[in-house]
């Protein structure tokens, strides 16, 4: 009978101990493999942030709150600005406060409106907003978003598409698409149907997954609301400004936004940065937490194989006794070893697989519903979970090399 064998009959003997070792380390493979999945997918939300200039101007809140709302399309309905202030920062005009003081806004290079007014709700649910021509002709030709086919929304009703919306929802230029309003307020009256005019090429970012209109065509859309609940400014407001501004140019646009209006400027790069540092910290725990799992998946492997075969000391005797030598009664428990560990890994992929939909929706907005990960991600937790394994028979396989079966024979 060969090692193989051996190892095959030794699991299937001994029902009840090696259903414990699978569970034990099914369920360790399940929350790591769940673990590393959940940190990619939490990841995938920076990994194709839009491109929004050097600064963004937005009502007052947190600077990651205006970033990941603004350049990555979540988060809750953005408050508003007023639109006259955005005229008055393109047109480069001294800007006139109350008390009758005035600032220079000449260090602005170009300045971009942007306003969500409307979702698409295809097969997955997208955001509409109002912008002009400067949102695709920008003053950093890397950053400008160029037509696949068609051109700019310039009259009311017409839409383009991002390319991820075109492909996965099958429309194409001519195609009328039905828009929800969305605001702060409960939308009012039915949807509006838009004509799609052009289509982006892939920028591999959020805008591939954005629909936009002029700024009219969005601000007659939240005009049907009853928008004076929310905006003292009507509907002549906007949600964001992408500002990109001459060389040095950030702390006087910060003293001019901050302190004097409404709204608060984050700079692209320095809040970027600082959500690099949350990640990184993020990444750091959750290697360790994963790591930590595997291990105490690997000792209570070891505890319940040193156990086993502690009780199978007259066994191993009696196999030296007829002829096993060192080398296979090693490979026995090497074989059984890795059948406990790929029986287990095939568990807990199968528990992985079933539990991270439901924890993906528990964790809501935390991370990107709409993204999936391949159940292949956790595949470096398996690999860890049957070097584990391996390495729990090291005790029992010191413990074996060591004994003396004449000894051992005795308590027969």
């Amino acid at each position: 009978m060969n090692a193989l064998k051996l190892a095959y009959l030794s699991v299937t003997r001994r029902k009840i101990q090696s259903v414990i070792a699978i569970i034990s380390i099914a369920i360790s493979v399940a929350c790591a493999g769940t673990l590393l999945r959940l940190y990619a997918l939490s990841n995938s939300r920076f990994s194709t942030l839009g491109v929004g200039g050097d600064a963004i101007v937005g009502a007052k809140a947190g600077g990651i709150e205006i970033l990941l709302n603004s350049l990555n399309a979540e988060g809750e309905y953005p408050q508003f600005l007023p639109e006259a202030l955005f005229k008055t920062l393109r047109e480069k005009s001294n800007v006139r406060f109350e008390d009758g003081s005035q600032s220079e806004s000449n260090f602005i290079e170009s300045i971009i409106p942007v306003l969500f007014f409307a979702k698409y709700d295809g097969k997955q649910s997208y955001r509409v907003l109002g912008t002009d021509k400067s949102f695709f002709q920008r003053p950093e030709p890397k950053d400008n978003l160029t037509f696949e086919s068609g051109g700019l929304p310039t009259q009311e009703g017409e839409v383009v598409l991002g390319a991820d919306i075109a492909r996965n929802e099958n429309l194409k230029i001519g195609d009328s698409v039905d828009v929800t309003p969305w605001s702060m307020l409960e939308p009012i009256g039915g949807n509006v149907s838009l004509r799609v005019v052009g289509i982006l090429r892939e920028a591999k970012n959020t805008w591939d997954r954005t629909l936009y209109t002029n700024l009219n065509q969005a601000q007659m859309v939240l005009a049907m609301q009853d928008i004076t609940q929310s905006s003292i400014w009507g509907a002549h407001v906007l949600n964001y400004f992408f500002v990109y501004l001459k060389p040095g140019a950030f702390i006087q646009l910060e003293n001019l936004i901050n302190k004097r209006t409404v709204g608060q400027v984050v700079s692209v790069n320095k809040t970027l940065e600082q959500l690099r540092e949350l990640t990184s910290s993020g990444e750091s725990l959750g290697i360790f937490i994963i790591v930590f799992i595997i291990i105490l998946g690997g000792l209570s492997t070891m505890s319940m194989l040193v156990a086993r075969f502690e009780s199978m000391t007259i066994q191993i005797a009696v196999l030296r006794a007829i002829g096993y030598d060192k080398k296979e009664i090693a490979l026995w428990l090497l074989y059984e070893g890795l059948l406990l560990g790929s029986v287990a890994c095939v568990l807990g992929a199968g528990l992985d697989f079933l539990f991270f939909p439901i924890l993906k929706r528990l964790l809501g907005s935390a991370i990107p519903l709409a993204e999936n990960i391949s159940l292949l991600m956790s595949a470096p937790v398996w690999g860890a979970a049957i070097l584990a394994t391996i390495l729990a028979i090291l005790v029992p396989l010191y413990r074996v090399s060591r004994q003396d079966i004449h000894h051992s024979l005795r308590g027969l």
